[in-house]
């Protein structure tokens, strides 16, 4: 008895700790991808493991990665503070430790960037065909509209044939509803 109760506590302890290592980096990119903004002030730690950790999708579509990394830095700057702040209650409290975000319109965050960035950003926006393979130029003046007669072979293929089997189905049922409504006129 005195083993299992052993073993038990034993077991309860590295679960407890082990989940509280993996929630080390998941709580700052929680915290990130609500809106942007990082509300605690975290450890040197948990900022490395975020970095580590952060989903493909919010490092492509979102701005964590720099909030964070600029959280860090800032973290770091004030001499090793970085450790997380807390309430009364235990909870996590306090505001980040790093420099604010750059201001809120496109323009202003283009004019607060650098010759590189801004370099990027002209390139990104010109209007010349975009190559996504070798060979593939994308035509940016099609992108959005919706495929007329001329781009109906665009479509897939099995999209067409369940397209042209809707139509005759549709004719199909429009025929048997006229002759119905003919033959009924006629008795």
């Amino acid at each position: 008895m005195r083993k299992l109760l052993i073993t038990s506590a034993t077991l309860l302890t590295l679960a407890l700790t082990g989940a509280t290592a993996q929630a080390a980096g998941r709580d700052v990119i929680n915290d990130c991808t609500d809106d942007e903004v990082l509300s605690k002030t975290y450890s040197q730690k948990e900022y490395k493991d975020a970095l580590d950790k952060l989903p493909a999708d919010a490092d492509q579509y979102g701005n964590c990665r720099d909030i964070i990394a600029r959280a860090q830095d800032g973290a770091a700057s004030k001499g090793g503070a970085g450790k997380r702040s807390s309430g009364s209650d235990g909870s996590s409290g306090g505001q980040v430790a790093a420099p604010p975000p750059p201001p809120g319109t496109a323009k202003d965050q283009l004019a607060a960037a650098s010759d590189a960035d801004r370099a990027a950003v002209d390139d990104a926006t010109r209007n010349a065909p975009v190559a996504i393979g070798p060979g593939d130029p994308v035509n940016t003046a099609n992108v959005g509209r919706a495929p007329g007669a001329g781009q109906l072979a665009d479509l897939p293929t099995p999209l067409l044939v369940l397209l042209a089997l809707l139509s005759v189905g549709g004719l199909g049922l429009g025929a048997m509803r006229v002759r119905r409504l003919v033959h009924a006129r006629r008795t």
